[in-house]
């Protein structure tokens, strides 16, 4: 027996009941719709069956269903719009989120304008001293020797040679912006712990910024640096699909923008996009998706 399908129900064959007065029916799939696991009858099929014999036709029908002969079409998966991927690679590049909003005449895809925003924050817990956080986030220049401090792959690093070697703790710096001559990390009685500064390649403005906490056991501290592309100074220009590779300084920071293999298109609305997968030697990345 062939296959037959309704826009809602897949299945092989119509439905066949016995009505309330003893006549044989016959309804095709196309008449039903599932409702979450429930079969229903579609609005248009209503009139044609009395009260009773809807009763009678849905219990077949969702009979059928619990029996698996009848089934919801499977979901088209969204197709990709523009592919992110952060322009470093690291663990930190993780903790990316990009935000796309569409503006313009939507029926006219390549001419619409997309604004990208991208953020980015990393948390270094749990730190009982200075030569701690400089193994933990890493530092502008690294010895190479064995045992060292790596490279830092985040936001912020330690300044080679700044590192106190005494296990003395900080004090609180509320969030602070970063500017290149960096942050000196000053204890209670303003002896320099380590001074963080920006990584290499960045240039700007009031996006990036870094706090200092104690954790609340006293015994350890946290190191939060944050990057906003919204906060950074100068003109944030909007894209197309066509220019992805155009982005704005203060996004492309972070991130490229680029099509996926099948081709852009305008991201559906939605919330921001998580980069995920980055590790050593490899950078984070993710989709949007276009809204059909």
């Amino acid at each position: 027996m062939t296959g037959s399908t309704g826009g809602n129900v897949i299945g092989t064959a119509p439905i066949s009941f016995t009505d309330s007065r003893g006549a044989q029916r016959s309804v095709p799939l196309s008449a039903l719709q599932f409702s979450g696991s429930t079969l229903q009858l579609g609005s248009g099929w209503t009139s044609t069956f009395s009260g009773q014999d809807q009763v009678i036709l849905l219990a077949v029908a969702n009979a059928r269903a619990a029996a698996g002969e009848l089934t919801a079409p499977p979901l088209t998966p969204p197709s990709p719009a523009i592919a992110v991927t952060a322009t470093h690679p690291g663990l930190e590049s993780n903790n990316i989120s990009v935000s796309a909003g569409v503006t313009g005449d939507l029926d006219h895809p390549l001419g619409a304008k997309i604004k990208f925003s991208a953020t980015e924050t990393d948390t270094y817990g749990g730190l009982a001293s200075a030569t701690e956080a400089a193994q933990a986030i890493g530092v502008d220049t690294p010895s190479g020797q064995f045992g060292s401090p790596p490279a830092g792959t985040g936001l912020v690093v330690v300044k080679s040679g700044s590192v106190a070697t005494a296990g003395t703790l900080p004090a609180d710096h509320p969030p602070t912006v970063l500017t290149p001559a960096g942050l000196d990390v000053q204890a209670a009685d303003s002896s320099t712990l380590f001074t963080l500064v920006p990584r290499a390649d960045y240039s700007g403005s009031g996006g990036l910024s870094v706090a200092v906490a104690l954790d609340p056991t006293g015994m350890t501290f946290t190191v939060t640096a944050t990057y906003d592309s919204a906060a950074e100074s100068g003109t944030q220009s909007k894209v197309t699909v066509l220019t992805l590779n155009a982005l704005p300084a203060q996004v492309a920071y972070l991130v490229t923008a680029s099509a996926p293999s099948g081709g852009a298109m305008l991201p559906a609305a939605g919330p921001p996009v998580r980069l995920s997968g980055g590790g050593p030697d490899v950078a984070a990345s993710g989709l949007f998706y276009y809204a059909s």
